[in-house]
C-alpha cells in the first residue's frame, strides 16, 4: 500500500471511529439534561434518538473528527520533543486536537455549536473521544507499515470511509415539512429611505413619522417622504452590540403617548455577570425641530448569561399599566427556559402602575420570541419565536403556560442532531403553528386597516432566513393558508408595522437597510 494511502485510509477510519463514539457519548450528555428538568427518557426512546442521531448527526461529527485527525497529525512531531513514547503521543495528540476544534466551535458560534459542549464538563469528556481516534490511528499505523500484498481493494478504503458518512446524512438529512407558500399579489412597494444601519424596528408616532432604532443605539425619525432626522439620545445608556445579535433592540409608544410622551426601548447590556437585555422608559420631546429622549428610567433587566445569542426583546401592551416584554433562553444554559427563578426563556408582563413597577413570569418554556402581538379585535396575544434548526413556532399565549423548549421541540440542533425525543408533551402547550424548515420569525403584527380589505385578521411575520413576509389568512380565528409577500426582493425582514392609515411598513435588516411602504394596487383597492 503506497504511503500516501496508507496515511489517508488510517486518518479516515480514525475520524470515522471517533464520531461514532463523540455522536453516541454527545447523544447521552443532552437526554442526561433532559431527565434533569424531571421528564423521564425510556430506553425506546433513547435507543431512537441515539441512532437518529449516530445517522444524521455522526456524518457531522466525522467532519469535525477529520479536522481534529489533521491536526493531531500536525501535533505529533511537537509532542514528540517532550520524550512520550509513540502510543502516549498519538493518544494525547488525538484527544488536543479534538479539544481544539470543539472549543474553537463553541467559542466562534454566538449559538451553542454542539449541544454536549455548552459546559465546560461537556467539553472535556467529547474532547476524550479523541483518545479513540489517536488509538485506531496508533493500531492502523503499525499494521498498514508491514509488507503485505495489498490490491485494488486497499483503495476501497478511503472510498468506503468517505461515503459511509456521506451516504448516511444524504438518507437522513432533514426534509420539509410543508410545502413553499405561494407568492402574495395585488401589493405595491415604495422605498421610504435607505442606508439604515441594522434596523430593529419601529413605532408610528400620532403625527405619522417614524421612529427606527438601529443595533448600534441610534434613533432615527423618518416622516412619509423619506426625510430622517437623528434623535438626541445622549441621555439614554449606550447598548452592548454584536453585529446583528444583540443592540439596541425594540421602540413601543406608551398607549399614552400624547399627554405623557412615553417611549419604551429593549437594548442589550454586558457587565461582569454576563449579557442580557434592559428595559427603558424614557420621555421623547421635540424643541425648535430637535428632537431628544429624557428623563431614562430603567425598568427592567433580564437575567444575566454567558452568551449573547437568544435575547427576544420584543414589547406589547396589554393595558395603559401593562407590560409583556420577551426574553430569549439561557442560549449555553438552554434548560433555564425551564427555570422558574429566572427570567431567561420567558414572557415576562411588568406592571408599569406607580405603586407596583415589578415583573413576573406570564409564560416560559420559549427559545428566542422575536415577535408579540396582542390581537386588536379578540384580545388574544400571539408570539413568534425562533426555533433552532427548524421547529420556528407561532404560539397563542396562556398565563401561565409553558411551551415547553428545551423539553419539547420539533426543531434540531444546528449539527443536526436531536434536541429533544418529544415534539408533543402532556402538560406543555402545543404551538399554533410549525415551520420546519425555519423561516426565522423576527416580528409579528396583525393587520387591521381599510386598505387591504381581505387581510383584515392576518398575521403578518416578517422572516429573516426566507426572505419575506409571511401572511397567514385566518378564518375562525384560525390559519388556514399562508402567503409570501415580498418574496421578490429577496432580502431579510427585520420588522413590520401596520399604518393607521391601512399601509404597512417594513424594515429590512442589515448594514445598508431600508424603511418600505406596502400598498393595495389599483385593482385591490377598486376590488
Amino acid at each position: 500500500m503506497p504511503t500516501w494511502l496508507r496515511h489517508i485510509s488510517t486518518l479516515l477510519i480514525a475520524a470515522l471511529a471517533t464520531a461514532t463514539v463523540a455522536s453516541v457519548l454527545q447523544t447521552q450528555i443532552n437526554l442526561y439534561s433532559i431527565t434533569q428538568l424531571g421528564v423521564p427518557v425510556t430506553m425506546m426512546e433513547r435507543a431512537e434518538v441515539t441512532a437518529e442521531d449516530l445517522a444524521r448527526f455522526g456524518p457531522v461529527m466525522f467532519g469535525f473528527a477529520l479536522a481534529a485527525g489533521v491536526l493531531a497529525s500536525m501535533l505529533q512531531p511537537c509532542l514528540r520533543r517532550l520524550r512520550l513514547g509513540a502510543l502516549p503521543c498519538v493518544l494525547f495528540a488525538g484527544l488536543l486536537g479534538l479539544w481544539i476544534v470543539l472549543a474553537l466551535l463553541r467559542s466562534v458560534i454566538p449559538m451553542p455549536a454542539i449541544a454536549a459542549t455548552r459546559a465546560m464538563s461537556g467539553l472535556a469528556l467529547m474532547s476524550l473521544c479523541g483518545l479513540v481516534g489517536g488509538y485506531v490511528s496508533y493500531t492502523l499505523s503499525s499494521r498498514m507499515s508491514r509488507p503485505s500484498s495489498a490490491g485494488a481493494w486497499a483503495y476501497l478504503v478511503p472510498v468506503a470511509a468517505l461515503l459511509l458518512p456521506a451516504g448516511s446524512f444524504l438518507m437522513m438529512r432533514p426534509v420539509p415539512q410543508q410545502p413553499v407558500p405561494p407568492a402574495g399579489t395585488g401589493y405595491s412597494v415604495t422605498t421610504i429611505a435607505k442606508n439604515l444601519q441594522w434596523p430593529w424596528s419601529m413605532a408610528e408616532l400620532p403625527d405619522g413619522q417614524l421612529i427606527v432604532t438601529e443595533m448600534a443605539g441610534r434613533l432615527k425619525l423618518i416622516d412619509r417622504a423619506g426625510l430622517t432626522k437623528e434623535v438626541n439620545t445622549v441621555q439614554v445608556p449606550a447598548p452592548y452590540q454584536r453585529e446583528r445579535v444583540i443592540g439596541r433592540m425594540e421602540v413601543a409608544l406608551s398607549p399614552d403617548f400624547q399627554n405623557d410622551r412615553y417611549i419604551y426601548l429593549t437594548h442589550g447590556y454586558r457587565d461582569a455577570r454576563g449579557a442580557g437585555v434592559l428595559l427603558l422608559r424614557g420621555v421623547l420631546t421635540e424643541a425648535a425641530g430637535e428632537w431628544s429622549v429624557g428623563q431614562v428610567k430603567i425598568l427592567f433587566e433580564s437575567t444575566p448569561k454567558a452568551s449573547d445569542g437568544n435575547n427576544g426583546g420584543r414589547l406589547a401592551f396589554l393595558d395603559a399599566n401593562t407590560l409583556l416584554m420577551t426574553v430569549g433562553d439561557g442560549s449555553e444554559r438552554r434548560e433555564e427556559a425551564q427555570s422558574p427563578g429566572n427570567s431567561l426563556g420567558k414572557v415576562m408582563r411588568i406592571d408599569l402602575s406607580p405603586a407596583a413597577g415589578r415583573a413576573v413570569v406570564h409564560t416560559s418554556g420559549h427559545r428566542n420570541p422575536q415577535g408579540i402581538v396582542r390581537d386588536p379585535v379578540t384580545g388574544a396575544v400571539y408570539v413568534s419565536e425562533h426555533g433552532p434548526r427548524g421547529g420556528d413556532e407561532l404560539n397563542r399565549l396562556r398565563p401561565g403556560g409553558n411551551y415547553g423548549w428545551p423539553i419539547v421541540s420539533h426543531g434540531i440542533d444546528y449539527p443536526f442532531a436531536r434536541v429533544s425525543p418529544f415534539t408533543r408533551l402532556d402538560g406543555f402547550e402545543d404551538p399554533e403553528l410549525v415551520w420546519s424548515p425555519s423561516i426565522a420569525p423576527s416580528g409579528l403584527a396583525v393587520y387591521q386597516g381599510e386598505l387591504f380589505k381581505s387581510w383584515q385578521g392576518d398575521f403578518l411575520v416578517p422572516a429573516l432566513r426566507e426572505r419575506g413576509i409571511r401572511r397567514l389568512v385566518r378564518e375562525g380565528g384560525r390559519v388556514v393558508r399562508q402567503e409570501l409577500v415580498l418574496g421578490e426582493l429577496g432580502e431579510r425582514i427585520r420588522d413590520v408595522k401596520v399604518a393607521t392609515d391601512g399601509s404597512i411598513y417594513v424594515l429590512t435588516d442589515g448594514v445598508d437597510g431600508r424603511l418600505l411602504r406596502l400598498a393595495p394596487t389599483a385593482e385591490v383597492e377598486s376590488g
